[in-house]
């Protein structure tokens, strides 16, 4: 049963693990001003992604990345470690630990104007 649906902005590159190895302070901030970003989208009336009951399964998140025009190939490892924040901000939301959560499904979306990231939640 999908118990969420949120749609994210697309990372930042800045993000890439295969960025610059030297700002590590500059890619911190980066991280953080995407995840503040992410759960504030989260937390907007109309769209927030519920807590959920302690004790709580999420036996799937099924994340659909839909990449702006611009951006000419990614592949699934780099693009799950520049959503780390944005994963760390739903756990936040959710108030279930991402280390407790059983799957997750990366599927490539169609190109959008800004490019965006959805995100389903499925529990048992």
């Amino acid at each position: 049963m999908i118990v969420a649906k949120a749609t994210l902005p697309w990372p930042p590159s800045g993000l890439s693990p295969n960025g610059s190895q030297g700002d590590y302070r500059g890619k911190a901030r980066l991280a953080s001003a995407y995840k503040a970003r992410c759960s504030l989208l989260m937390r907007e009336k109309g769209r927030a992604v519920p807590r959920l009951p302690a004790g709580t399964v999420v036996s799937r998140i099924v994340v659909v990345a839909c990449p702006p025009p611009r951006v000419s190939r990614y592949d699934f490892d780099n693009l799950a470690k520049r959503l780390k924040p944005a994963f760390d901000a739903l756990a936040d939301a959710l108030g279930v630990d991402d280390g407790e959560w059983r799957a997750m499904v990366l599927e490539r979306g169609e190109r959008c104007k800004a490019g965006a990231v959805i995100v389903e939640v499925e529990v048992v």
